[in-house]
């Protein structure tokens, strides 16, 4: 697996050339794993276990999104689903002949979700597939095996579009169904019994009719008046889990049904009155699955006076079982929990942190944890930031290994990409929301309300102690020289000293003022900060930069001159020189048009206005409207990074770099690193210098896939120092034309310059090579594509100056 991983990767990035700067390719790409997105845990009639979600490996072995596993929790490798593996498992339920009706649904490019409805037969053969229930949300099976299927959306002017439908067992629509209801809400929950449908949602009418929260109908669908619960839950979204005694128990999001109090739950007769045999004061958290056995309820409880989810037990009459030892889930482990009761135990997710690292713990029926170690679901992680120094990258990201070394959030790689496995960070702290490297043996992390001192191996040696201030988390930090830490929230900024004091940065002497979006630098011994600031008087937010000395006093010196940003500042960014580059959404800055929502100041605050009139020449990347993700500066050059791949080179001056051009290799780029010569880190030592004086750059993001989104880190060689000679035959090569893009029959190619390709090759996005040809000549030079299957190949131009790769998407 990883030597495919890794010839995909050399086919994306086969030589990319453009005035030097190309993609070096004796850095091997690392992969990160994270635990796998469970949605669904069902107990087969042998004993076997169905797992679904976003599942693309299972120890190691590739799957796609819907695997059997054994009891022995080894992979079942008889059960093959062949289903797009860009489809995530929503829901699964089982027909009477042990044909499998699974509802996945996957992201349409940020427009809509769409939605599949499968028929598979036991072994995870696809029988069958529909793909128009349009936004569907849960699905039932009747004991006839017909497919009971809610869904529907609410849009702009009024409009509705929520439903309830029945299809036969061949995906047929049931003409004697009433599939015609008008629901004025969404519907979102659905349970059958022998005899009648229960339908939940935020509606508050069905045809007409006044119906709030809960409804139900009789076998042919049409609606039993008699049933109502009043004022339902208003409007709040529930679960619903039919008991085998016909009774209905509600669960997540609601505080009140028939007018009296429930907290988040409570239990129904089957005539819609309340049970007054039920009462809890237990909160369900809105993704819990609730499962009755034995009379026993098995739920996801959060402690709000703990901020903490667990697994949670419930006698029959709705008090606590004291016998149950709840099993603690990850922090937000409320988010996409779903449980299955396997025999004599529980199965559970969202336990990666405090469980199995594979995401998916187990406990007996009493709750106490047993081994669930082979359980080894995931699917790829990613990196999102880095920093560099002393010929190794420090990588942080969402992933629980790199390669096969095992580690949290944060992996040390060498320079030809390998992961240096004397680093290890062996537990979960929480996402890591940044980190610095001090010197060759030491790393600060943050992470939640964490600031921990690491060594070179990722050991703890610090764990800071800010128990005695409040604060959201550590979003931002920075190590003095003295050791000294500067750190902030949204809210405040602070100063952890080495001898344990702590200094509140008093940012304004009003006890009412409020600020938030807070962003600092340092700047030698001083602290450039910003945020966004209200007094409660009625005025408008303002926005602002002020200078502070270390000792907590203004530093009355650095004067904006000027009223500042129109709105908010993302990225402040301090230069070799001790100048300031502040970026973010202002459009105006001292009342002055900014054209790329970009200014430099010099070191003392002063507005440099030929930097912003050289700013007009270009907008920087292909928005107007910028997501600056990173600011970077090599040599005399700044390079922009936004949301998306564009890489902007602009010189000190403002001006912009001709014929830079980002090897076209990353979808989204999330952080440059840059390694130039004799490159100075925060606490003032040098990292190594190339002997040959090239500068290089780390570009860390993904790359999109007919799987999905793969993490990749690209080092790019932007060439020496001076970027001012004219095109290469490289950067010629670079001009070839591809079109049309998506291509549904023939590619055709055109290229200008006295550089011609000699071959001509095809890849497909698993590293085959599906076409070559020698290139006889370049007039109307075409290939047929029409024989190829839909998906995302790379057309690679060989000739004696080098080697382009253009990327082509085959309808």
């Amino acid at each position: 697996m990883k030597q495919l991983y890794a010839l995909l990767l050399f086919i994306i990035f086969g030589i990319l050339s453009s005035h030097a700067q190309t993609v070096d390719q004796d850095f091997v790409q690392p992969v990160p794993y994270k635990a796998a997105k469970i949605t669904v845990i069902k107990e087969l009639p042998d004993g076997k276990i169905l797992l679904g979600g976003h599942i693309q490996f299972y120890k190691d072995k590739k799957v796609t999104n819907l695997i059997r596993v054994n009891a022995d929790y080894s992979l079942d490798e008889t059960f093959v689903f062949n289903g797009d593996p860009k489809l995530e498992i929503k829901d699964v339920k089982f027909q009477s002949n042990g044909n499998i009706i699974v509802l996945t649904t996957k992201d349409n490019l940020g427009l809509a979700d769409y939605f599949t409805l499968y028929q598979l037969d036991a072994n995870g053969g696809i029988i069958k597939g529909i793909s128009d229930v349009f936004n569907a949300t849960a699905i039932a099976v009747q004991s006839d095996d017909k497919i009971v299927v809610t869904g529907g959306a609410i849009g702009y002017y009024n409009f509705t579009s929520c439903y309830v439908n029945r299809f036969n067992s061949d995906f047929s629509l049931d003409e004697t169904f009433n599939n015609a209801l008008a629901f004025n809400g969404a519907t979102t929950v659905v349970a059958v019994s022998a005899e009648r449908i229960y339908v939940g949602g935020t509606f508050t009418a069905v045809d007409g009719i006044t119906k709030n929260s809960l409804v139900k109908l009789n076998s042919d669908g049409i609606l039993d008046t008699t049933f109502d619960v009043g004022e339902g839950t208003k409007g709040q979204l529930f679960s619903l889990t039919l008991q085998e005694d016909g009774k209905l128990l509600i669960g997540r999001h609601f505080l009140r049904m028939l007018g009296q109090p429930t907290y988040n739950m409570c239990r129904l007769n089957s005539d819609g009155t309340i049970d007054e045999t039920f009462n809890t004061n237990y909160y369900s958290f809105h993704a819990s699955t609730i499962i009755v056995k034995d009379s026993y309820i098995y739920f996801g409880m959060y402690e709000p006076a703990e901020f903490k989810c667990y697994i949670a037990k419930l006698n029959p009459d709705g008090s606590l079982n004291q016998s149950f030892s709840s099993g603690k889930l990850n922090d937000n482990g409320d988010q996409f929990f779903t449980m299955g009761i396997i025999g004599d135990k529980i199965l559970y997710n969202n336990s990666g942190n405090t469980g199995n690292k594979y995401g998916v713990s187990a406990c007996d029926l009493n709750g106490n944890p047993l081994d669930s170690a082979e359980l080894k679901p995931s699917q790829y992680g990613s990196f999102d930031k880095g920093e560099y120094f002393d010929g190794k990258l420090v990588v942080k990201g969402d992933f629980m290994k790199v390669n096969d070394v095992a580690t949290y959030g944060i992996a040390l790689l060498n320079e030809n990409g390998s992961v240096d496995e004397s680093f290890v960070f062996p537990k979960y702290i929480g996402d890591i929301t940044q980190f610095q490297v001090i010197d060759n043996t030491t790393i600060f992390v943050s992470a939640q309300k964490k600031l921990l001192k690491l060594n070179n191996k990722g050991e703890v040696l610090k764990d800071f102690d800010f128990s005695d201030i409040y604060l959201t988390s550590v979003e931002n930090f920075k190590v003095l020289g003295d050791g000294n830490v500067v750190f902030s929230d949204q809210n405040g900024l602070y100063m952890s000293k080495v001898d344990g004091g702590l200094i509140r940065y008093s940012l304004k002497s009003d006890a009412y003022y409020w600020f938030t979006g807070l962003k600092f630098q340092l700047q030698d011994n001083k602290i450039i900060f910003g945020a966004m600031h209200n007094d409660f008087s009625g005025t408008p937010y303002y926005y602002n930069l002020l200078r502070f000395n270390l000792d907590n006093t203004v530093d009355e010196t650095f004067q904006i001159n000027g009223s500042g940003p129109d709105t908010s500042i993302n990225k402040i960014k301090i230069l070799e020189s001790g100048e300031i580059i502040v970026a973010g959404d202002f459009l105006n800055f001292n009342g002055i048009p900014v054209p790329n929502q970009i200014v430099k100041l010099s070191k003392d605050g002063e507005m440099d206005l030929q930097f912003i009139e050289n700013q007009k020449a270009h907008t920087i990347g292909i928005s107007t409207n910028h997501d600056y993700r990173k600011i970077e500066q090599v040599g005399d050059v700044i390079y922009i990074t936004e949301g998306n791949a564009d890489v902007t080179a602009i010189n000190l001056d403002g001006t912009f770099v001709k014929d830079f051009e980002m090897p076209q290799v990353i979808d989204n780029i999330t952080d440059l690193v840059a390694l130039g010569e004799e490159t100075t880190s925060p606490a003032g030592r040098k990292a190594n210098s190339k002997a040959d004086s090239d500068n290089y750059m780390f570009a860390i993001g993904t790359v999109n896939g007919t799987t999905g989104k793969s993490s990749v880190i690209v080092k790019v060689n932007l060439g020496k120092s001076s970027l001012g000679v004219g095109p290469t035959p490289e950067k010629e090569l670079s001009a070839v034309k591809v079109y049309p893009v998506p291509v549904a029959e023939k590619v055709s190619l055109s290229f200008s310059g006295a550089v011609v390709p000699n071959k001509i090759a095809v890849y497909a996005l698993n590293g085959k090579e599906v076409y070559t040809a020698e290139v006889q000549s370049t007039d109307n030079l075409e290939i047929d594509m029409s024989q190829f299957a839909s998906g995302i190949y790379f057309i690679k131009l060989f000739s004696g100056s080098g080697v382009v790769t253009k990327k082509i998407v085959k309808k």
